[in-house]
C-alpha cells in the first residue's frame, strides 16, 4: 500500500497540475477563437462555429418624373417595366416624389459544423422588404420581416432557399438602387442543387428549383424547373454559362419555356468590368425586366414572349475607400401581334398600365460609393430608364438614389 505521506505528496502534485491543465485548455480555446474571422465565435461545448452579420441601411429616392404608385408590392426600387406613361395623355404621372425607408436593413447568421462527410454549413438571412400595408408610413412604419436565405450545404449538395442557380452574382453591377440591371435572374427560391467541382477554377451546378407560372390565367405548377450552370474563373475574373427549362401551365394549356445566359467579369488595374447577356422563349421571371412578360393564355393556347437583355458595367476604384460605377442595360421583346393584343386587353380591362406589353426597356446607372469609416458607407446615384411599348406609349424615369449603410462590425 501507498504510505499516507507519499499519497499526500502525489495528491498535492496532481491537484497542482489541474489548474495548469485547465489554463492550457482555456489558452488553446482562446487561440482557436482568436483565429476565427471577425464576428465568428465557437458555441461552448460544441465544435460548431457561428457567424453573425448584417447592417442597418437607409435608402432615399427622389423621382423627378413619375413612379409606380404601388411601392408596397412593386418595391420602391427601380422597376422600369411598369414605369407610368408620360405621353399621349394615357396616364398623368405624379412628378417630384420623395421616399425614405430602412426596409433594406439585414440580419444573418451562418454556422459551420464538422461532420464525417465534411463541414455542414447552415445559413439564415432576412431583411424587411416585404409588402408593407399594416401600420404603414402614416403611423409607426412597421415593416414585415422577409426571408432571404434558409439552407444547409454539405459538400457539393445545397438544399433550401437561396439565389437561383440561373443567377450569376459575380456579374451583378454595383448599384445604389435596391434592384439591379435587367439581364439578371433576380430570384431567391427553394432549390436542390449539386455542384461538381472539377478544379479550383471549374465547376458545374445542376439544380431542381421551385416552379412558379405567371400566365394571367388559372396558373398552377406540376413540374419543377431544371437548371444547369457552368463556371470557370480565377483571381482576374470569371465566365458563367447557364440554361433553364421551365413550364407555364394553366388548367387547360401548358407550354415549355427555356432561357440561356452568358456572363462574366474581368479585373484589370483599378477597373472591374462585368457583363451579361441572356434570353429565350418564355424566359419570364428568369430575367428581371421580363418578370411580367413571360407567357399569356390567349384563350385557345399559351403563347410565349421571346425576350433577351444585356448589361455592361464598369467599376473604377479611385482609392480603397471610393469607387464609381457606370452601368448600361437594355431589354428587348420580339413582336407578336396576337400576344400583344391579348395581354394589352387584359391590362386595360384590369384598369392598369402595368401589364401593357413592352417592346424595349433602357436603363442607365451612374454612382459613387464612399466608405467613410470602417463600417459606414454612403452611396449616391442617378438612374435613367425608358419604357417603350409596341404602341406609342412611353414611360421615362429620372431618379436620384442615396444609400447610408452601417455595418454591425
Amino acid at each position: 500500500m501507498i504510505g499516507s505521506k507519499r499519497f499526500a505528496t502525489m495528491l498535492a502534485v496532481l491537484t497542482s497540475t489541474l489548474p495548469l491543465a485547465a489554463a492550457a485548455e482555456d489558452a488553446a480555446e482562446d487561440t482557436a477563437s482568436a483565429a476565427l474571422p471577425p464576428g465568428t465565435f465557437r458555441i461552448p461545448g460544441t465544435d460548431t462555429t457561428v457567424s453573425v452579420y448584417g447592417f442597418a441601411e437607409v435608402d432615399a429616392t427622389y423621382d423627378f418624373d413619375g413612379r409606380t404608385s404601388d411601392i408596397n408590392n412593386f418595391d420602391w426600387a427601380s422597376f422600369v417595366s411598369v414605369q407610368p406613361f408620360d405621353n399621349l395623355g394615357v396616364e398623368e404621372p405624379m412628378k417630384r416624389q420623395a421616399f425614405i425607408t430602412a426596409r433594406a436593413s439585414r440580419l444573418g447568421i451562418m454556422s459551420n459544423t464538422p461532420t464525417p462527410l465534411g463541414p455542414l454549413s447552415v445559413r439564415l438571412e432576412a431583411d424587411f422588404v416585404a409588402p408593407n400595408t399594416f401600420q404603414g408610413e402614416l403611423a409607426t412604419n412597421s415593416t414585415a420581416f422577409r426571408l432571404r436565405h434558409a439552407y444547409g450545404q454539405l459538400g457539393g449538395l445545397l438544399i433550401g432557399q437561396t439565389w437561383s442557380t440561373f443567377f450569376d452574382g459575380e456579374s451583378t453591377p454595383d448599384t445604389v438602387d435596391f434592384n439591379p440591371a435587367a439581364a439578371l435572374a433576380l430570384m431567391r427560391q427553394t432549390v436542390a442543387r449539386y455542384t461538381f467541382t472539377f478544379s479550383p477554377e471549374a465547376s458545374l451546378a445542376l439544380a431542381i428549383e421551385n416552379p412558379q407560372s405567371l400566365t394571367f390565367s388559372s396558373d398552377y405548377d406540376a413540374v419543377p424547373d431544371f437548371i444547369a450552370a457552368f463556371r470557370y474563373g480565377g483571381s482576374r475574373g470569371h465566365v458563367s454559362a447557364r440554361a433553364v427549362t421551365h413550364e407555364f401551365r394553366t388548367t387547360e394549356h401548358s407550354k415549355r419555356a427555356y432561357g440561356v445566359g452568358l456572363s462574366g467579369s474581368f479585373k484589370f488595374a483599378n477597373e472591374t468590368l462585368v457583363a451579361a447577356v441572356q434570353g429565350g422563349d418564355g424566359i419570364g421571371r428568369y430575367m428581371f425586366n421580363s418578370l411580367l412578360q413571360g407567357a399569356f393564355d390567349t384563350g385557345d393556347q399559351l403563347e410565349l414572349w421571346r425576350a433577351y437583355a444585356y448589361h455592361i458595367g464598369l467599376t473604377h476604384a479611385w482609392s480603397p475607400a471610393v469607387r464609381s460605377n457606370v452601368i448600361w442595360t437594355q431589354t428587348f421583346f420580339a413582336q407578336n401581334d396576337r400576344l400583344e393584343a391579348a395581354q394589352r386587353a387584359f391590362s386595360e380591362g384590369a384598369g392598369t398600365t402595368d401589364f401593357i406589353p413592352n417592346k424595349r426597356i433602357d436603363q442607365l446607372f451612374v454612382n459613387t460609393f464612399w466608405k467613410i469609416t470602417k463600417n459606414t458607407e454612403v452611396g449616391l446615384e442617378y438612374t435613367y430608364g425608358k419604357r417603350a411599348t409596341f404602341g406609342l406609349e412611353r414611360g421615362t424615369q429620372h431618379r436620384a438614389n442615396v444609400l447610408v449603410r452601417f455595418g454591425l462590425y
